[in-house]
């Protein structure tokens, strides 16, 4: 199919990419290739005239792009240049366009909807002053979870130290589910994502003479009270509606497979909780420390972050909702993110997660929608107009 001469720019991109194996998630990260994206995506930006910040203080790097001359832009789009483990193996990282999609590990998580971002703004400095004032975040470790530097929270915080602290945060991750239609709606709540572990400690010993604790039967319970005490605190079913409050317990691990006769000195329980907005997280987490406390165990809160529900008041939201209105002829649908997404870091009523169509992110069969790539691109140029009318009317 012949895409117009912009699609075809950001496919390009896009495919150089998915070429670089960015994987920063167990059980084999790629943190070099990560830094290979990262450094890709600065040299472009830098190359087109823009301004980077670049955050190299940890495991993988992330980078804070501006237009000439903006110290603190009040809007920030989010992204990620990193990905998760190939399906089966390292044919994935070999991009191919085959009818309305482009096939690959991170076609659709996110590496597509980035390359859009970054040649929208390359064409937006190209095209002079004035800017429209907003700014992007991109991270190489999303898909990890963000626990280690240089991660969203991380480089938020970062920004906050030098006086930067946006009004209006989009995660670019994509809303439109599907992999059919060209337009992405607009989700305005999204669940966050805590991750926290039970340890258990004991000791080594003959298994016909040891005494001491039981530490299958301590994660066990572990397990059995966290399930308990989620049902008080957490909305976890609705007959309804499935926006809900999602537990799960992803890993327990004790013990040496076939090595019998050996107690073990360890075991580690992993809670994962995506939490609805409606859903404080923290007295569930005040809960399980004390529990831990009380029953000789250590509580580990690796990652603790609440829903968002954006505040439909905020003016830059408003003026987004309108620019996607202009370009789509109607109003965007509205949605609520049931995946989590680096949103979850930003201020909790100053978010959304907008983006284009894929299908199967993390799957064997990852690809994206390519009809969503020009109306998005179309949409940021809208919504920058838009942006410099507010700037201006203040």
């Amino acid at each position: 199919m012949a895409w117009d001469a912009i699609t075809r720019e950001i496919l390009d991109i896009a495919q150089t990419l998915i070429r670089i194996p960015s994987v920063s998630t167990l059980p084999n990260p790629r943190y070099d290739a990560v830094h290979e994206a990262g450094a890709w995506l600065r040299r472009y930006f830098e190359d087109h005239g823009l301004t980077v910040q670049w955050f190299d203080q940890g495991r993988t790097p992330a980078m804070w792009v501006t237009f000439p001359g903006q110290t603190n832009p009040p809007v920030a789009w989010l992204g990620h240049f990193d990905v998760v483990n190939p399906e089966p193996d390292d044919r994935q990282f070999e991009p191919r366009i085959e009818g309305d999609y482009l096939w690959g590990r991170g076609a659709a998580d996110m590496k597509t909807v980035v390359a859009t971002f970054a040649v929208w703004m390359a064409h937006r400095r190209a095209q002079g002053e004035p800017y429209p004032p907003i700014a992007a975040l991109l991270v190489g470790n999303e898909e990890e979870g963000e626990t280690f530097p240089v991660g969203t929270p991380h480089a938020l915080a970062i920004l906050r130290e030098q006086g930067i602290e946006p009004q209006f945060y989009i995660a670019g991750e994509r809303t439109e589910e599907t992999g059919t239609k060209p337009w992405g709606g607009i989700c305005t709540h999204s669940r966050g994502a805590s991750r926290m572990r039970i340890e258990a400690h004991g000791t080594r010993d003959h298994t016909g003479i040891a005494t001491g604790r039981d530490l299958v039967a301590m994660l066990v319970d572990a397990y059995l009270y966290a399930q308990d005490r989620a049902g008080m605190y957490f909305t976890l079913r609705d007959v309804q509606d499935d926006w809900v409050t999602q537990l799960r317990f992803p890993f327990m691990l004790v013990g040496d497979e076939g090595l019998y006769n050996i107690t073990p000195s360890r075991g580690v329980l992993g809670i994962e909780v995506r939490s609805i907005p409606e859903d404080p997280m923290q007295d569930f987490v005040n809960d399980l420390a004390t529990y831990a406390r009380e029953m000789g165990l250590t509580f580990i809160p690796e990652t603790i972050t609440e829903g968002t529900a954006v505040d439909p008041t905020n003016p830059y939201y408003q003026a987004l909702v309108a620019a996607v209105t202009e370009v789509r002829g109607e109003p965007p649908e509205t949605c609520r993110k049931r995946p989590a997404s680096s949103i979850r870091y930003a201020p909790k009523d100053r978010g959304v997660v907008w983006g284009q169509s894929g299908w199967g992110p993390h799957r064997a069969d990852e690809r994206h929608y390519i009809p969503s790539i020009r109306p998005y691109y179309d949409a940021l140029q809208a919504y920058g107009q838009r942006l410099l009318a507010m700037t201006a009317s203040h």
